[in-house]
């Protein structure tokens, strides 16, 4: 009896861990999105009194300490461990979360954000790469993608909060950006405790050695069945790497052209992703929203409707990443971001101070959201956790997800100056880059729908290693 009830109670123990591990996620998502608000209410004088530049410097500072936190976090969970060191970034965001509501200047402010993203990079690369380790390559997809729906629910509920913190408290105090950012390291609480509540990854086990520890973790994870039939897989695996007289994996190693190709094609998957655009939305909502012509505290409340249609395209993906594939919503998303993203350019260009002209680039920028978030978002992360082989993994998606978050921060620092200069016809860089990116996937992305990960790997020794 007592069998049975485990045999039914499994996988629900496998989404709840799901959903403690992308409480990194939440994090990463509640520290980006937080920006977009509380900016307005650092510029003002007698507070931070921040210029259009250096409010780029206060939203890309994060992003450019994540580019670092990829770099060395992925490393470091290899050596520790995948649960012990989310264990510590989430003690660092909350520290860094509660030292930025107190910062008392903008040079510590910029500070701290940097040193807050050295752990959302870390997140960033570690969650999507635990998820993929304990998920059944059945539901890979879909585990994965959670990390892209609590991402963009964190950037929704700091819109939310955000909104209702600026039109009471901040309509007599501009200091409320303080208390915007403080709230911030609720997140990272949850993540601090709730990863005392999972297991280890089974195949960071397998990494040491450690079979007996993996095939317990399995146990909590799968059914009895299950975890035997996988635990006997990874050893395979394993032993196939022992026999290659395998060491630890290096930077010499991607010399190899096969590995190469693999860093090559999941950096410029991350490259096209960020210059497509979402985060010049995701930081900038409420700007873009008053150059189109709505007011300061409208905007903060239209503000909230991106993070509303970020979930929803965050969750259209979750359940259609498996069924459709990896590469048609590649595709997909692409060519209609770009079309969506010419159009508001235009009405920039040609139409921006009729009457309609506030609402009509609202109602594209939201469909524009919904098919990046369901399409790009999720499928780049979810394929960076995907290409690598299980030795290469932790120091690939590491390099691969540093390229991204330098994007990341070209677009961060950059957006708010080539948008005071262009106003939303700025939209035509993103259009541009998103055909790019489109062209870049049907040539050169590879199909992991339902794949193994040893059949991903095995797709880039036939094209490559020659």
């Amino acid at each position: 009896m007592q069998e049975k009830s485990y045999e039914n109670n499994h996988h629900g123990y496998l989404v709840l861990v799901a959903w403690i591990a992308c409480m990194g996620a939440l994090c990463f998502g509640f520290d980006t999105g937080v920006v977009n608000g509380s900016l307005d209410f650092m510029a003002k004088p007698g507070q931070l009194n921040l210029s259009a530049f250096e409010q780029g410097i206060v939203s890309s500072g994060l992003t450019f300490g994540a580019a670092f936190g990829a770099v060395f976090g992925s490393p470091l969970s290899d050596r520790l461990g995948r649960k012990k060191l989310m264990i510590w970034l989430g003690i660092l965001f909350t520290l860094t979360a509660l030292g930025c509501g107190f910062a008392p200047n903008t040079a510590i402010l910029i500070v701290l954000r940097i040193i807050m993203g050295l752990a959302v990079g870390a997140t960033s690369a570690l969650v999507p790469v635990y998820l993929a380790e304990i998920s059944p390559a059945k539901e890979r997809g879909k585990f994965v993608s959670m990390n892209q729906l609590l991402i963009v629910g964190g950037q929704g509920l700091s819109f939310l909060i955000n909104a209702i913190l600026g039109n009471t408290l901040g309509v007599h105090d501009a200091a409320v950006w303080r208390l915007m950012l403080g709230v911030t390291a609720i997140p990272g609480i949850l993540l601090w405790f709730g990863m005392y509540l999972v297991p280890e990854s089974p195949q960071w086990y397998v990494n040491k050695g450690m079979f007996g520890d993996a095939l317990k973790a399995l146990y909590r994870v799968r059914s009895k069945a299950q975890a035997e039939a996988e635990i006997d897989d990874l050893k395979k695996n394993a032993e196939a790497l022992q026999q290659e007289n395998a060491e630890k994996a290096s930077f010499r190693d991607f010399k190899k052209p096969w590995i190469l190709q693999i860093v090559i094609t999941g950096s410029l998957l991350g490259i096209f992703q960020q210059f497509a655009g979402i985060n010049s939305v995701m930081y900038y909502g409420t700007k873009i929203l008053t150059s189109a012509g709505f007011g300061s505290n409208t905007s903060l409340y239209m503000n909230i409707a991106n993070g509303v249609f970020s979930v929803i395209g965050a969750i259209v993906g979750m359940y259609t990443v498996d069924r459709l594939g990896r590469k048609p919503l590649l595709l997909i998303g692409y060519i209609f971001c770009s079309i969506a993203l010419i159009v508001i350019a235009l009405i920039g260009s040609f139409a921006l101070h009729t009457s309609w002209a506030p609402f009509a680039v609202l109602v594209i920028l939201l469909i524009y959201i919904v098919i990046d978030q369901g399409t790009l978002g999720p499928v780049t992360w979810l394929l960076n956790s995907e290409i690598f082989p299980a030795r290469y993994r932790g120091l690939g998606t590491g390099i691969t997800i540093f390229v991204l978050w330098m994007a990341n921060f070209i677009v961060g620092l950059l957006f708010p100056v080539i948008l005071s200069v262009l106003g939303i016809s700025s939209f035509y860089i993103f259009a541009v880059f998103c055909l790019l990116g489109a062209w870049f996937v049907k040539v050169r992305v590879p199909e992991t729908k339902g794949a193994s990960l040893s059949s991903i790997e095995g797709f880039f020794h036939e094209r490559y290693d020659k």
